[in-house]
C-alpha cells in the first residue's frame, strides 16, 4: 500500500504547478487582490508596531503573493512553499526578495529564526496540520500570523454552504481538487495545541469573506459593481452572525511564543482582535 502521507505531498506538487501568476501582479485593482489584501491586512498591526521585524511566509505557492505584500509593507520576509518552482519565477520579475523550499511539517530551519512566521489559507492544505502548526512555532521568535477556514456553526452554515457550490461549482466542501481534506480550525483547537505546546497569549480576529469568480477581475474602484456585490455578500454573512444564525467563514489567529508588547496588543485590539490568555502549566515550573 501506498504511504499516504507522501501521496498527498506527490497531489501537492502536481496540483500547485499549473497555477496562472496571481491577481496582486495580473489585476492588483481587482476585487480578487481586495479579497486577499483584506485578509492579508490582518498582518498589518503587527508589522506596524514592529518594522523592519523578519517574516517566513509558509505554503506561498502562488508566486509568493503573501511574501509580496508583506514585502510592502516593510517587512523583511522570506517566502516559502512545499515547491519552490514558482517562487523562483516571483524572485527573477522582482516580486520577492528571497525564498525556500520548505514542506511546512518538517522545517529545515533551526528554531527561533524570524520573528514571524505567517500562513494563509495553506494550513487546511496540510495532510498533518498540527505538525506543521509545532513547526511553525518552532521557528519563530515572537509570533506565528494564521489566516484560515474556520469550522462552520450556525444554523444557516448549510446555507452558506449550499450557495458556494452554486456559485463555484464545487462538488465537495470537504476535499481540495489535490485529494487533502480541508481542515478547518476552531479557535478551541489552537488554544489545545497552544496548550500542549505550553504557551498562554493568543489574538483571534473571525471575520466573512465573499467570491464569486465572475466578478473576480472587475475593478475594486468606487461604482464597481462587483466590489458591490462582493460587500453586500459580506454584510449578510456578518448581519447573520451578529444574529448567531451564521458562524464567520474565516479566521486570523496569533499565537504569541512571548508576552505580547503593550503596543502589540493596542494595534490588534484596534483592528478588531479579541485577546486571550491561557492558563500556564502549574507543574511545568522548575
Amino acid at each position: 500500500m501506498d504511504n499516504p502521507l507522501e501521496a498527498s505531498y506527490s497531489r501537492q506538487r502536481v496540483h500547485g504547478r499549473d497555477m496562472d501568476l496571481p491577481s496582486c501582479y495580473t489585476a492588483p485593482e481587482s476585487v480578487d487582490n481586495w479579497r486577499h489584501n483584506r485578509m492579508r491586512a490582518n498582518a498589518l498591526p503587527l508589522l506596524q508596531a514592529c518594522p523592519g521585524s523578519t517574516w517566513l511566509t509558509i505554503g506561498d505557492g502562488a508566486y509568493g503573493s503573501d511574501a509580496h505584500f508583506l514585502k510592502a509593507h516593510g517587512a523583511n520576509v522570506v517566502a516559502s512553499s512545499l515547491v519552490a518552482d514558482r517562487l523562483e519565477v516571483a524572485q527573477e520579475r522582482g516580486y520577492i526578495d528571497s525564498f525556500l523550499e520548505i514542506n511546512a511539517e518538517a522545517i529545515d530551519t533551526a528554531s527561533d529564526s524570524y520573528d514571524f512566521v505567517f500562513c494563509k489559507e495553506a494550513y487546511h492544505h496540510f495532510p498533518r496540520p498540527p505538525v506543521a502548526l509545532f513547526e511553525m512555532i518552532r521557528v519563530a521568535r515572537k509570533a506565528v500570523v494564521m489566516v484560515e477556514p474556520q469550522e462552520q456553526t450556525g444554523a444557516l452554515n448549510g446555507l452558506r454552504t449550499f450557495i458556494k457550490r452554486v456559485l463555484r461549482g464545487d462538488t465537495t466542501t470537504e476535499y481540495e481538487p489535490a485529494g487533502n481534506y480541508i481542515y478547518r480550525i476552531s479557535v478551541r483547537e489552537v488554544e489545545k495545541l497552544m496548550l500542549a505546546f505550553g504557551l498562554t497569549g493568543l489574538a483571534y480576529r473571525p471575520f466573512n469573506d465573499f467570491y464569486w469568480g465572475k466578478y473576480a477581475n472587475d475593478a475594486a474602484g468606487a461604482g464597481s459593481h462587483g466590489l458591490r456585490v462582493t460587500r453586500a455578500g459580506i454584510a449578510v454573512q456578518d448581519a447573520l452572525g451578529r444574529l448567531g444564525l451564521m458562524g464567520p467563514g474565516l479566521c486570523c489567529v496569533v499565537i504569541f511564543k512571548t508576552r505580547p508588547d503593550a503596543a502589540w496588543v493596542d494595534a490588534l485590539v484596534a483592528q478588531g482582535f479579541r485577546m486571550r490568555s491561557l492558563p500556564e502549566n502549574p507543574y511545568a515550573k522548575a
